[in-house]
């Protein structure tokens, strides 16, 4: 079955900038499940140049993010708080956790183009 989560991916990567970068400055791994237990993995380099998002994991990833792909939806169109998916366990953090309060940044890149039209 196909992941949300592949359109969410794909925002970020337009949305990603050299200043995007700038504010944000982190480089993301998220493991994301669906409802049938399938995994998958995406980097967001928020850090390096104009940025990147690939699939697959990275060692120069320093927060790594695991989140069910509903949730995430629901945390991209707000629906759902990155403090409140954190604290009932529906969104765990590994690695540089304070790099994760940066996720928001990260978040809002993704509907910033359009607010520029």
């Amino acid at each position: 079955m196909a992941f949300k989560a592949e359109a969410v991916f794909k925002g970020l990567r337009g949305a990603l900038s050299e200043a995007v970068c700038e504010q944000v400055g982190v480089v993301f791994q998220f493991d994301v499940t669906n409802a049938e237990g399938s995994t998958r993995t995406w980097v967001v380099d928020a850090k390096n140049g104009p940025g990147a998002v690939t699939e697959g994991g990275s060692n120069a990833a320093t927060c790594t993010i695991a989140i069910g792909d509903d949730d995430l939806e629901k945390l991209v169109s707000g629906k759902l708080s990155g403090m409140a998916a954190f604290t009932s366990g529906k969104m765990k953090i590994k690695g540089n956790v304070m790099q994760s309060q940066k996720l928001q940044k990260l978040l809002q890149s993704q509907k910033a183009p359009a607010s520029k039209l």
